[in-house]
């Protein structure tokens, strides 16, 4: 899990909450009160908005508290990888506050985390396992290895290999593609001024999360 993560307050401004998720490039601001976790507030949930997406003024005045979701999934601090599967798997959303007692914010884990750690688990080529790196170093998988990784994965899926492990790294990369397809598709939406083309893509993209999810 990413620890100490950028959160907001329920009472903070919409317009800084945007400006967060931009300043840090991510998609996804825990809200807490004195380090209890209230709510989370991703970059879909913008989409309440897009009525307002030009009028500055009128955003200032909306807070966080008004488009989060008061009610998130959580991760217990204890829980194992199979938790943090099932649950990002199941829930159609990609990112997990993981909470200890009276719900205090600890961290999250977002399903970007897992597939990386689920990367480092299968084997290369040549059998081996890449070395585990601490997650403060900020090291990161190449694209060549996350390519070739993926390509034995499906082929092992793909031939009835009993291979949990590939088979949870398929999926999951398939999930996060598709949400990153949707957030793409609304922003595209938003910015054509509700053009017919970008809604109609919008609303594709939306059908096949939907369909993912229920297969």
């Amino acid at each position: 899990m990413t620890t100490n993560p950028v959160t907001i307050r329920a009472e903070d401004s919409v317009v800084t909450a945007k400006d967060l998720l931009q300043a840090h490039g991510i998609h996804h601001l825990p809200v807490v009160a004195d380090g209890i976790l209230v709510g989370i507030l991703s970059s879909s949930d913008f989409l309440k908005l897009h009525v307002l997406r030009d009028r500055t003024q009128a955003l200032a005045a909306i807070s966080v508290s008004q488009i989060m979701e008061a009610e998130p999934v959580t991760l217990d601090v204890f829980a194992d990888l199979v938790d943090v599967a099932a649950k990002l798997s199941e829930g159609g959303f990609h990112a997990l506050p993981v909470v200890e007692a009276d719900n205090v914010l600890v961290g999250i884990v977002t399903s970007s985390d897992l597939i990386n750690h689920v990367l480092m688990q299968v084997p290369r080529g040549d059998g081996s396992l890449r070395e585990s790196v601490p997650v403060e170093t900020g090291s990161r998988i190449s694209d060549a290895e996350v390519t070739s990784t993926m390509r034995a994965a499906k082929e092992a899926v793909q031939s009835g290999k009993d291979d949990p492990q590939a088979a949870s790294l398929v999926h999951l990369a398939e999930q996060n593609r598709l949400l990153k397809a949707v957030s793409k598709a609304a922003e595209l939406y938003m910015r054509s001024g509700h053009g017919e083309h970008e809604h109609s893509v919008l609303i594709k993209t939306l059908a096949d999360v939907q369909r993912f999810g229920s297969g």
